[in-house]
């Protein structure tokens, strides 16, 4: 509740994990909109590339912020081959049974172990609970109110 769950103010809480896949990629993030790197830092254009399974030689054009708008609103290669493949075979009977895809990107030989979960400090867990979706772009609470409750140490 405290950062709005679902509202446009939550992105900045996503982080990656180790051995899961990743958050989407938002194509205009702010200086702060995750997901970040489980080390606490912003991604780089070549790690946003290879999460969208662009080719690691893949270049983008353009300043460090056109880059991430690119990136972002890209179609991934792997998906647009994954789809085409589909529709050749449904539609013009291709097969491509015992192919790789062209855009296949090997799992890692190893994993990082991930980070231990800390647990949530005791001010917090008052907050722990089911609570309602978000009603909808817009309709979330207002930056300054969250900031007012804050000062008023009415929020955690």
């Amino acid at each position: 509740p405290l950062f709005g769950y679902r509202t446009r103010f939550w992105s900045f809480l996503l982080k990656l994990a180790k051995d899961q896949p990743s958050w989407t990629l938002p194509a205009q993030p702010g200086p702060s909109t995750g997901p970040f790197h489980w080390d606490n830092r912003p991604l780089t254009v070549p790690e946003l590339l290879r999460l969208q399974s662009f080719d690691a030689d893949w270049i983008v054009e353009g300043g460090h912020r056109e880059q991430v708008r690119q990136v972002g609103n890209a179609t991934p290669p792997r998906l647009a081959e994954v789809m085409s493949r589909a529709i050749a075979t449904t539609y013009f009977g291709m097969s491509y049974k015992g192919q790789r895809l062209h855009h296949y990107i090997a799992r890692a030989e190893s994993v990082p172990e991930p980070s231990p979960v800390k647990p949530v400090p005791v001010e917090y867990l008052k907050l722990e609970g089911d609570h309602a979706d978000h009603p909808g772009t817009g309709k979330g609470p207002s930056p300054r109110s969250c900031c007012d409750a804050i000062a008023l140490g009415a929020m955690a």
